[in-house]
């Protein structure tokens, strides 16, 4: 079989096509030094998208989608020594406005493949891959134009962007471990996105201000606009009677609290630019959630009887109007282990009969390898709600119990950290290093292979 020569390979931008459409990109901010060594499907660069109606003004992506931010990452297809052209970095503001037509055949670098690269193997080896990130702001106020996925987003998508393949959509739900699996440390898909070079599209909803737990993700799949109009009424009249008068931070917080509350995101459908044109997405196939989500109690309203669990430290970040509105008009509903698995086959249920879709959970860390408790008697029953080892055990058993009867895949982050460590790895039982990550997201990619249509 021939290998690459060892000489410069000159690397495109690529075809990219939205039909209707004039794409502008901005200069290309780099990744990577000039002389970087990369690795196949690593982001090397990436720069700012906007369209062009054809003879008219400039549009937002976000009249296809509704995203307001939308860029392209590039990847090299094949592993080797990157050299950067001059002048494609155009510099200032220019790196951020989208200000020149997207030609598929602008060579950006150069690319010294590895010896052992053989071109055979490697189609289209001297276009490089294209990565598409597209988020949707909580608000329009809160914009920011430099880095990867800038803003406070309510939404985050990103997407291999090939033609003739339709990707498997992935929707994340969960908590820290759940985003930081999908969005990795550079907060935007990368990690994932090089263990996974595979036709995929990756949703996530951040957790604030709500938590999706179960209960919570029941009400969004179920709440009409007439259900979602009586709530909003609701924080309104009591804002507007509360002795408490509302400030600055009430006033962001119910605005992101009704904005995720309106939502439905497994209901979603979605558009995404592709090498050949739009292409309409369904519902996502696979959802993404954290066992460590659903808590022991949980908030219901006393006469709207909708759920709502915010952390610790997002509520923080709420006035003192609206932490009165939580203390005064919800009720503090105990969860059993027992509740908690009605929640999920509920959720399993009604998740599989509107979408088909399938979850994968992510269990707890039931060990660090450091407790050292010889006599149980002294500490209150049931024991899970003091010890956290013994309640991840608990969660652990509650998902396999699951298992049995309903499909359910199950990220075992807990068998994991037995291999590598926990103690070193997850130090707080929550937050995971890069090993456990890699690891994860190695066996999220076996599951959505799995999943993906015989004829994808």
């Amino acid at each position: 079989m021939d290998r690459l020569p060892l000489t410069r390979l000159p690397l495109v931008l690529g075809p990219l096509e939205a039909p209707g459409f004039t794409i502008l990109r901005s200069g290309i901010r780099w990744l990577v030094k000039d002389g970087h060594r990369c690795a196949p499907n690593e982001l090397i660069a990436y720069c700012q998208l906007n369209l062009r109606r054809s003879g008219g003004k400039n549009v937002k992506l976000g009249d296809l989608d509704g995203d307001e931010r939308t860029q392209v990452g590039l990847a090299a297809r094949v592993g080797g020594r990157i050299h950067i052209r001059e002048n494609v970095a155009l510099g200032g503001y220019l790196n951020i406005l989208e200000a020149e037509a997207w030609d598929p055949n602008c060579e950006i670098c150069d690319l010294e493949p590895d010896a052992d690269t053989h071109i055979g193997a490697v189609a289209d080896a001297g276009r490089l891959r294209q990565i598409l990130l597209s988020g949707r702001r909580v608000t329009e106020i809160a914009g920011a134009h430099s880095g990867l996925l800038p803003g406070w987003l309510g939404r985050s998508r990103g997407w291999w962007s090939e033609g003739g393949e339709t990707p498997i959509t992935l929707l994340s739900l969960g908590i820290c471990d759940a985003l930081a699996l999908v969005l990795g440390e550079h907060n935007a898909f990368l990690e994932l996105f090089a263990q996974i070079p595979q036709a995929t599209h990756v949703v996530l909803h951040p957790d604030h201000p709500i938590t999706p737990a179960a209960p919570v993700l029941l009400d969004q799949l179920n709440r009409t606009p007439e259900a979602f109009a009586a709530i909003s009424k609701d924080l309104h009249d009591y804002l507007s009677r509360s002795t408490i008068a509302p400030n600055a931070h009430d006033f962001i917080f119910a605005g992101s609290l009704l904005s995720a509350m309106q939502k439905n995101p497994i209901m979603d459908s979605y558009n995404v630019i592709l090498g050949t044109g739009v292409q309409r997405l369904h519902s996502a196939q696979a959802i993404l959630l954290s066992v460590n989500a659903e808590p022991l109690g949980i908030l219901r309203h006393r006469t709207l009887g909708f759920h709502l669990y915010i952390m610790p430290h997002h509520l923080a970040a709420a006035g003192p109007a609206i932490q009165a509105w939580l203390s005064s008009e919800f009720d503090v509903v105990l969860r059993t282990v027992l509740d908690i698995q009605k929640d999920y086959e509920a959720l399993i249920d009604q998740v599989s009969a509107k979408t088909g879709a399938k979850l994968i959970v992510i269990n707890r860390m039931s060990t660090s390898g450091r407790e050292d408790v010889s006599d149980y008697s002294p500490f209150d029953k049931p024991l899970m709600n003091t010890l956290a080892n013994v309640g991840a055990k608990e969660f652990n058993l509650m998902l396999h119990d699951i298992a049995e009867e309903r499909e359910i895949f199950i990220l075992d982050i807990d068998a994991i950290a037995a291999e590598v460590g926990g103690a070193r790895n997850i130090p707080d039982g929550i937050h995971y290093g890069s090993e456990i990550q890699a690891r994860l997201q190695d066996d999220l990619a076996a599951i959505l292979d799995a999943l993906r249509p015989v004829h994808a």
